[in-house]
């Protein structure tokens, strides 16, 4: 089934869930139809991960989301695999070297990664190393994050999904019991394995400098605990699909202990799903953004308010001489990418939505200045303080109906509630750092992002600067681990007011024209 055209292919081959299985079971003494058999198989399914991974970028494309997940390092891994794979779809069958080839494919891993992606939200990258260090000060040990610029190995965590936005790192092990009581062995902790099973170990993995698992799972526990996502560090979770519950060895259990001793999630054998959708079904789920995540009811800034009113975000506004440079700039953006439908409309859903006393009457002052005729009876419709007050959700949405160009969605939740509130109570209800954001902002972002903090609502805003200085501010000065921002939702673009020429706007009352206030507030 293809996702953009959204007709099933029934022939489209499904997840082969016992290849591994025979992969493993592919010895020395196979019979050349049956190694060529097996390169052909793998073949398939690794042609088809690719196929699915390509139709899940494209999709991203689409959604214009390509640049917000990353895939180049599983892809490319993958395509090295499927050229490994052709190359040895032609050698020689009755080679050892070839069935050696086979056994030693990563062709599994990527298999089950990538089928473990699929029952996920919101994922965002594939295969993706986070490089961190550690800064000796006063005897106290600090993580610190490296995007890159480091080459020393133990300061690198390799995640193999990226989930729920970020705030899920999943690593995917295809150990057996066998392979992590080698891995003991070769680390001193156990006693001698089997020269079969030494074989089967060294066919397996030939890197003798890869790490054992939970020296893996402590670098990603040590880079997640100096990351943060919204105030947050990530969750981890390892994910066996071929360890059970409870293992067979003690030695084993043991080291499943020690992990979930990390604060490590580990999901074994029974917890792992043996059917896999194909990609058809899952990949909006796969590439949401975070909406899933945001409060009921959405806390609604200025700026946004502006968007919604603006002639600039609902249709075709053809340039004119007198549009300041930003004007034009978010006409040529609307074209290509219209705000509403593709970004703010989707954020918003069918949840309630409220704003501030001063967004409100902030966002009417610049309308009643220079907002065009369409744009006031817009702002009128989006308030429930409004002279049309008596109106029914359903009626707002069909008189704005006829104020757009684009569908507008049937469960907005029109109209936004206005709320009072009063600064000291809220500061009061909020942890100290929250004195230090107060003191950089300006008198309607306090009551804009304070009051979406002290609520716990999602606060939607095109204000990035603002964002990141909050942000930034509680991380230099937060004085424990609980402490949590505001969680705010940033706007992929803004939209100002259209707005009249300068000439057609009135004068105040010294004779002057007001000056441009269709810029962000």
């Amino acid at each position: 089934m293809s996702a953009t055209n959204g007709k099933a292919d029934s022939h489209a081959p499904q997840p082969d869930n016992e290849l591994d299985e025979k992969i493993l079971a592919l010895d020395i003494s196979a019979s050349a139809e049956e190694t060529q058999a097996m390169a052909t198989r793998m073949q398939q399914r690794c042609k088809l991960l690719l196929e699915e991974l390509e139709e899940f970028q494209a999709h991203l494309k689409q959604q214009k989301k390509e640049k917000r997940v990353e895939v180049r390092a599983f892809k490319t891994g993958l395509y090295a695999e499927m050229k490994l794979l052709n190359k040895l779809a032609v050698s020689d069958p009755n080679e050892p070297k070839t069935k050696h080839g086979l056994r030693s494919s990563n062709l599994s891993f990527f298999d089950t990664v990538w089928s473990i992606a699929k029952t996920r939200s919101s994922v965002v990258a594939l295969g993706k190393r986070f490089f961190w260090q550690h800064e000796q000060n006063n005897g106290d040990t600090n993580g610190k994050v490296l995007t890159r610029g480091t080459r020393h190995r133990k300061d690198v965590a390799t995640v193999d999904i990226v989930s729920q936005d970020g705030m899920e790192w999943i690593k995917v092990s295809s150990r057996t019991e066998k392979r992590i009581i080698w891995d003991l062995t070769r680390a001193g902790w156990a006693g001698d394995s089997s020269s079969d099973e030494d074989d089967e170990m060294q066919s397996l993995d030939d890197d003798d400098d890869e790490p054992g698992l939970v020296k893996q799972i402590e670098a990603l526990v040590k880079a997640s605990r100096v990351t943060r996502i919204r105030y947050r560090h990530p969750t981890v979770r390892l994910i066996l699909p071929k360890i059970k519950a409870v293992p067979d060895s003690k030695e084993v259990g043991n080291v499943l202990k020690q992990i979930r001793e990390l604060g490590v999630d580990v999901q074994t054998s029974e917890e792992v799903s043996s059917e896999y959708p194909p990609i058809s079904s899952v990949i909006h789920r796969m590439a949401s953004d975070r909406f899933e995540f945001f409060s009921e009811s959405l806390n609604i800034d200025c700026t946004i308010l502006l968007a919604f009113a603006s002639d600039l975000s609902h249709g075709r506004v053809e340039p004119e001489d007198w549009h300041n440079k930003a004007i034009s700039r978010q006409i040529e953006v609307e074209n290509q990418d219209q705000l509403l439908p593709s970004n703010l409309w989707p954020a918003c859903g069918n949840r309630k939505m409220v704003c501030t006393r001063a967004a409100a009457v902030r966002m009417q002052e610049i309308v009643d200045i220079i907002g065009t005729e369409t744009e006031k009876r817009r702002a009128t419709l989006l308030l429930d303080t409004s002279t049309d007050c008596q109106l029914s959700r359903e009626d707002r949405i069909r008189e704005f109906q006829k104020l757009s160009d684009y569908a507008v969605p049937l469960g907005w939740a029109l109209p936004i509630a206005v709320v009072d509130i009063d600064i000291p109570e809220i500061m009061a209800s909020l942890p100290p750092v929250a004195e230090k954001v107060l003191e950089s902002l300006t008198s309607i972002n306090k009551s804009v992002f304070l009051y979406g903090w002290s609520t716990g609502k999602t606060t939607i805003s095109s204000n990035g600067a603002v964002a990141k200085d909050v942000e930034s501010t509680i991380e230099a000065h937060r004085m424990d681990e609980e402490t949590i921002g505001p969680d705010i939702w940033l706007s992929a673009s803004s939209r100002s007011l259209v707005g009249k020429e300068k000439e057609r706007r009135g004068a105040n009352s010294n004779g002057q024209s007001h000056a441009p206030l269709a810029t962000l507030p």
